[in-house]
């Protein structure tokens, strides 16, 4: 087990702490933890995982302080691989043609990598996704190939298009929205990854693993004007 302890975080919150350090296997026994914190039925108002801490967030102190105590017993107990989920496992279609790849001539001259290089790189790997974060939807999925790995843009944009694939430093992930952002676009996929009408919400959840396949500008138009409803996406791009 990589859980190391209880720490208090302000008047209303707590961080459940597993080290400094940042893995696949710290990973999933966060997310394990999650699911077992459902179970307890903690008063907690939001539960919010991190690639290495846990935080809740209460109501008021009261419901706090009991909590503590209910949670120093149990995380005694508790053993992660007790803890199962049904995983899925994504292939999404991409298309790296330039008018959805901002960055990819970036890139390239940053790596001194061919563009079909950099697109049969960022394809031939499964990314395991660490956790939903920066917005809603927003999945954080690793490791990139080490002759990937690129820094974010020193002046961020104010517009990425929603939809867009990005990487920066050892990640890769996909924008859910319109939004501001400093990863580098190299393609975009063509369905929505979020939606406040399902139950699911975010196509992706943490444990879940994501494959990108390359397809191109008319497969990409194609799939786009269907128009698939959520339930549609994961029954056809996911097992």
């Amino acid at each position: 087990m990589y859980f190391k302890e209880i720490n208090h975080y302000g008047d209303r919150g707590l961080i459940i702490d597993f080290g400094i350090e940042s893995s696949k296997d710290i990973s999933q026994e966060i997310n394990a933890t999650i699911i077992y914190l459902k179970d307890l039925k903690l008063p907690a108002l939001n539960t919010i995982p991190s690639y290495n801490k846990i935080v809740l967030h209460f109501k008021n102190t009261e419901d706090k302080q009991k909590s503590i105590q209910t949670l120093e017993i149990m995380m005694k107990d508790f053993r992660p691989l007790d803890i199962k989920r049904p995983y899925k496992r994504w292939n999404i279609p991409t298309c790296y043609e330039p008018q959805y790849a901002l960055d990819l001539e970036r890139v390239q001259k940053f790596h001194d990598l061919s563009i079909q290089e950099i697109v049969n790189l960022h394809t031939k790997k499964i990314y395991y996704n660490y956790y939903i974060g920066f917005m809603p939807g927003f999945p954080y999925l690793g490791e990139i190939s080490s002759k990937l790995i690129t820094p974010r843009l020193s002046s961020p944009r104010v517009r990425i298009p929603a939809r867009s694939v990005g990487i920066a430093k050892e990640h890769t992930c996909i924008y859910p929205k319109v939004s501001p952002g400093g990863w580098n676009i190299i393609a975009q996929v063509p369905f929505d990854i979020f939606s406040l009408d399902h139950s699911r919400t975010s196509l992706f959840l943490p444990g879940d693993e994501v494959e990108f396949s390359k397809v191109t500008q008319s497969e990409f138009e194609k799939i786009q004007n269907k128009n698939f409803l959520f339930d549609e996406i994961i029954k056809e791009f996911s097992q």
